[in-house]
């Protein structure tokens, strides 16, 4: 009885304090607040924008740019943007802190409760997709920038961004593979805006495309990048590098290989800047320089799925594929999604309990806490799921039912941990003619998409997140 009563004292308190980080208030900068006359100019300044070209480098720490001596980064495009623009020592990301539904939220607005998507594999208990990941834009519930822009009339361009198979968009390359060989290349190209790749390999001869999608090189996609911003000229760029995040999870944040990645990913922004001045359109342009996560070392894996299996809450064919389930698992790195096939099946749920339950906290289990469906909701997660465990440091999740529980890792680092968790958070920084120097504190992923929205006159409901204060020049409205 103590036991079951301590458990739900400390579910109360986890959830009140979720509910908390969630619910905070508008998002503030450190910089002083202006007087009239400069917020009537900084007012001016907002309006000077027109364009806005967002960078997501998968991954980055916000350490990477706040202290690059102490890892020993060359970044000078990042110290740049610090010094002279508007930067975050940290932001939170969204529940869980993986990819697909970060970058959603980045665009929406809105928590994965609200916008669908959940987590990166898509919802396939049976193994049907054979590891399809969530790329498409019909998934997503709520409207996107890109939508609002172009109904505003706008100009649009999304390269490597996930979520945005099927998307409509003036330049568009989506982020998609199914078998990861080289043949994948040609249904990017088939969904890809009609000629792009030919455009661009004329403006880029280096620009090759003759191995598989996740083999790409974030230069390979800032060729697109610059190529659209100096002849298509978007209002609205949305720009995804994933190198940084590769070499995180081969050999772990700040390794040689991450940092090597980190410093490329650099020289790809200063590309960015420089196509924007060759196009004439940089001083109306902001660039918004973000990560989706944060990054954390990793020595071991652990397998929910082993001790679901072993209950016998699923059946397994002599191949080991699931036939049929009772309780299943969506793996995402630092924290897993534990699901019950029928809502009414109280056997199941108790059972799932009497297994993951004891394991919370305990010394060497692998697993640090557990949240209920109701905390779930509270963080912006899946309502679908029943429990979210989340793994200790050093450990990583890993899927599969049969096996070995706890194996090394041949990994260096993961993210997917809650959203709270320190070594989650996200990078953030603003820059451009019309930005002003300041801090960013509070900041949220899901604050971005209404801060463009309100630079581009966009109408963005559904919301979950605000407008962040960001710091205007008021010289730039002037000009």
């Amino acid at each position: 009885m103590r036991r079951k009563t301590m458990r739900v004292l400390c579910a109360s308190v986890f959830l009140l304090a979720t509910i908390s980080i969630l619910s905070k208030g508008p998002n503030k900068t450190s910089a002083a607040s202006p007087s009239l006359p400069n917020r009537e100019a900084q007012s001016s300044s907002a309006k000077s924008i027109r364009h806005v070209l967002i960078v997501s480098v998968d991954g980055m720490k916000p350490e990477s740019y706040t202290e690059p001596d102490a890892h020993g980064l060359k970044v000078p495009t990042l110290r740049e943007m610090v010094r002279h623009g508007a930067s975050s020592d940290g932001v939170q990301s969204v529940m869980p802190t993986v990819t697909y539904p970060s970058h959603t939220s980045m665009v929406t607005g809105a928590n994965p409760l609200a916008h669908g998507i959940f987590t990166n594999p898509a919802w396939d208990p049976l193994n049907q997709n054979y590891g399809g990941y969530r790329w498409y834009t019909e998934d997503i519930r709520v409207p996107t920038l890109w939508q609002l822009a172009r109904q505003a009339g706008l100009r649009t361009a999304l390269i490597h961004w996930p979520v945005t198979a099927g998307a409509q968009a003036d330049f568009y390359i989506p982020e998609y593979w199914r078998a990861s060989i080289p043949e994948d290349m040609k249904l990017v190209r088939a969904l890809s805006t009609p000629g792009v790749f030919e455009k661009i390999s004329a403006q880029y001869p280096t620009f090759k495309t003759d191995v598989p999608p996740l083999d790409l090189t974030d230069a390979v996609w800032t060729d697109a990048a610059c190529y659209a911003i100096e002849n298509e000229k978007p209002n609205l760029l949305l720009l995804h590098l994933a190198m940084v995040d590769h070499w995180e999870h081969e050999r772990g944040p700040f390794s040689p290989e991450a940092n090597a990645a980190t410093e490329t990913a650099d020289a790809q922004i200063a590309r960015v800047i420089s196509s924007a001045k060759k196009a004439g359109t940089w001083q109306d342009t902001v660039l918004v320089v973000l990560s989706d996560h944060g990054f954390a070392p990793i020595s071991q894996e652990m397998r929910p799925g082993v001790l679901i299996q072993q209950k016998g809450l699923l059946t397994l064919d002599p191949k080991g594929r699931i036939t049929d389930w009772k309780a299943t698992e969506i793996i995402d790195g630092g924290s897993a999604y534990i699901y019950v096939k029928d809502p009414n099946d109280d056997a199941t749920r108790t059972a799932l309990h009497n297994i993951f339950d004891p394991l919370a906290g305990a010394e060497g289990s692998g697993i640090r806490r557990i949240a209920t469906h109701d905390e779930i909701v509270a963080m912006g997660g899946d309502p679908n799921a029943f429990l979210a465990l989340e793994a200790t440091d050093g450990t990583s999740f890993a899927f599969g039912y049969t096996g070995e529980l706890k194996s090394g890792s041949s990994r260096g680092g993961t993210h997917g941990y809650f959203p709270d968790r320190p070594p989650m958070r996200a990078s953030m920084i603003f820059f451009g003619p019309a930005i002003g120097i300041g801090k960013i504190d509070h900041a949220r992923l899901i604050d971005v998409a209404p801060t463009v929205a309100a630079w581009l006159n966009l109408k963005l409901d559904k919301t979950n997140g605000s407008a962040l204060s960001i710091p205007m020049n008021a010289a730039a409205g002037t000009k």
